[in-house]
């Protein structure tokens, strides 16, 4: 009886460790970079080997709109940092002055 107990705690054990690594892999947040204004979007044609880039200042005002001469996998960190470094570029060549969207005003 001792042995099937010591079994059952170590099975436990074992299963515990396990959903602790799965979870800290899940959460890895701290290092998602995201862009401190505006947003990109990309898209990727398929068969094509480049990939649409666009940069937007707010939900809808368009900056500009690139194509980059790779496909760009976003789920790296290093695209994404390079992207948001883009995004920021971009936003700072932006000369219409939309960048602050007014959602109402008082009269």
């Amino acid at each position: 009886m001792k042995i099937i107990t010591h079994y059952m705690l170590a099975g436990l054990l074992v299963a515990a460790s396990i959903q602790n690594q799965a979870v800290s892999k899940a959460t890895r947040s701290a290092r998602q970079p995201f862009p401190e204004k505006g947003f990109w979007v990309t898209e990727t044609a398929p068969g094509k080997k480049s990939t649409i880039v666009r940069y937007y200042a707010h939900s809808n005002h368009l900056v500009s709109e690139t194509t980059e001469p790779a496909l760009l996998d976003v789920r790296k960190v290093s695209v994404r940092k390079y992207l948001n470094e883009k995004l920021r570029k971009e936003l700072e060549k932006d000369t219409t002055g939309q960048a602050a969207i007014k959602l109402y005003e008082i009269d």
